[in-house]
Formats: C-alpha cells, structure tokens, sequence
C-alpha cells in the first residue's frame, strides 16, 4: 500500500488509493508527526511526501 503526504488548505492530508484523509495537524506542524500518524494507522505501507 502507498501512502502520499500532502499539504493541502494549511492542513496535512494522507491520499490513500482514490480517498484524500484530513490530519489533526496543522501545515505549519513538523512532518515527522504527520509521518508518525500514519505508520500507526497504516502499519506496513510505503509513504511519499508531495508538495
């Protein structure tokens, strides 16, 4: 599974396949934390950052 990391009307977004997930945390917030959510949401996928 692929997993993309985007930026998106100043939140952090997660696009899964065809469907866009909005983050809790704020554009402004480090990626690290937004890297974090996703690994324990989706255990074993591949994530990609686009800007």
């Amino acid at each position: 599974m692929k997993i993309v990391i985007q930026r998106l009307n100043g939140l952090w977004h997660l696009v899964v396949g065809s469907y866009r997930i909005r983050t809790p945390f704020l554009e402004t917030q480090d990626r690290a934390l937004v890297v974090t959510y996703a690994r324990r949401a989706y255990p074993g996928a591949k994530i990609f950052q686009r800007d």
